[in-house]
C-alpha cells in the first residue's frame, strides 16, 4: 500500500482579522479546488508560531486585509517578514470610506502599485470572494505563466487590469480597436473568466486576455512573454509525453483528445488547456490533481 505525498499548495493568504478568516472559510466552501490550492493562515498567530514563518518561502505570500477592520497585527515586528515580503489585497465595500483606506496604507506602509490591490467587494462570504481568490492563485502560484488576470476595472477612459507577478496594466481604450468608441456603460459591462482567462464584454461578443492587454500597451514585453510561454509549452508538453510513454497510452488512445491534438501539446506547439489535462489525466486512470503532481515531478 502506498501512501499518497499531500499536495504542496501554491499560495499563502494570511488574514489579519476573524473577519476575514471567516470570509475566507466561506470562500472554501464555495470553491473545494481554492482549498488545494492555498493555505489559509491567521497571522496574528503566525507570530507565536516560528515553525511556520520559517516556511513561507515554500509559497506566495498574500496577505489578505478589510479597510474597516482591525488591522494592528500589520505593525507586528514578527510578523514583518510576511507583511514586508507579501502582495497584499485590501478588500473594500461600498459603503467604506475613503480615509479607512488611507489609514490602512499608512498603518501597513504599502503603496506601491505592485504590492497592493484594492477590490470592491458587497459581501465577503458571496462566490466574488472565492473566485477572486482562486484567480490570485492561477496568476501568481507556480502556474503563473498561464497569463491569468487577477481583477479589473475601468477608470475614466483607461481599463486597469491586474494579472501575473503582481503587474497592473494601464491600457488605454482607446489602443483596444475591439474597444475603442464605445460608451462608458458597454466598457464597464463586462465579466472575469473564472480562470482568469480573459475578459468577455457580452454586448460586443469581445473576449480579450492578458497578452492582448499587455500587447496594447508593451509590445516589446509580449514579445518576451511568448518566449517565455513558448519554452514553458516545451517543458511542459515534454513532461506529459515522459508520463504518457512511461504509463504505455498511445496518443491515438486519449478520449475526447485527437491523436494530432496530444501531439502538438507534447511538442509544445500549443498550451494544454484545462479541457485537454482532464482528459489526460481520466487516460492515465488518475484524478486532475494527481496527474498533476505527476507531471509537476516529471518537469524538474
Amino acid at each position: 500500500m502506498t501512501t499518497k505525498a499531500p499536495r504542496r499548495p501554491l499560495v499563502g493568504f494570511y488574514t489579519t482579522s476573524p473577519l476575514i478568516a471567516h470570509a475566507c472559510r466561506s470562500a472554501v466552501r464555495h470553491n473545494k479546488n481554492l482549498g488545494r490550492r492555498a493555505v489559509i493562515r491567521d497571522l496574528g498567530r503566525l507570530a507565536t508560531a516560528p515553525d511556520v514563518l520559517a516556511h513561507t518561502h515554500d509559497l506566495e505570500m498574500v496577505v489578505l486585509s478589510h479597510a474597516d477592520g482591525h488591522n494592528r497585527v500589520l505593525t507586528d515586528a514578527r510578523v514583518k517578514r510576511v507583511v514586508s515580503g507579501a502582495f497584499h489585497l485590501l478588500l473594500t465595500e461600498p459603503a467604506t470610506h475613503p480615509d479607512q483606506i488611507a489609514q490602512w496604507m499608512n498603518t501597513a506602509g504599502i503603496r506601491a502599485e505592485n504590492r497592493l490591490h484594492v477590490v470592491e467587494v458587497e459581501d465577503l462570504e458571496a462566490p466574488q470572494v472565492s473566485q477572486l481568490l482562486g484567480r490570485v492563485c492561477s496568476a501568481l502560484g507556480r502556474d503563473g505563466g498561464r497569463d491569468s488576470i487577477i481583477d479589473a476595472y475601468l477608470a475614466g477612459d483607461t481599463l486597469l487590469v491586474r494579472g501575473p507577478e503582481h503587474r497592473m496594466l494601464h491600457v488605454p481604450v482607446s489602443s483596444v480597436p475591439a474597444l475603442r468608441g464605445r460608451s462608458p456603460a458597454v466598457l464597464r459591462n463586462f465579466t472575469i473568466d473564472p480562470d482568469g482567462s480573459f475578459l468577455d464584454w457580452p454586448e460586443l461578443d469581445v473576449h480579450l486576455g492578458w497578452k492582448q492587454f499587455l500587447q496594447a500597451v508593451e509590445p516589446a514585453e509580449l514579445w518576451r512573454s511568448q518566449q517565455r510561454s513558448a519554452a514553458f509549452n516545451e517543458r511542459y508538453g515534454a513532461a506529459i509525453h515522459r508520463v504518457r510513454e512511461s504509463a504505455g497510452i498511445l496518443q491515438s488512445k486519449v478520449d475526447g483528445l485527437t491523436e494530432r491534438q496530444v501531439r502538438r501539446i507534447e511538442h509544445g506547439e500549443c498550451r494544454a488547456t484545462t479541457a485537454a489535462l482532464l482528459a489526460l489525466a481520466k487516460a492515465h486512470g488518475l484524478d486532475a490533481n494527481d496527474y498533476m503532481e505527476t507531471l509537476s515531478k516529471a518537469m524538474k
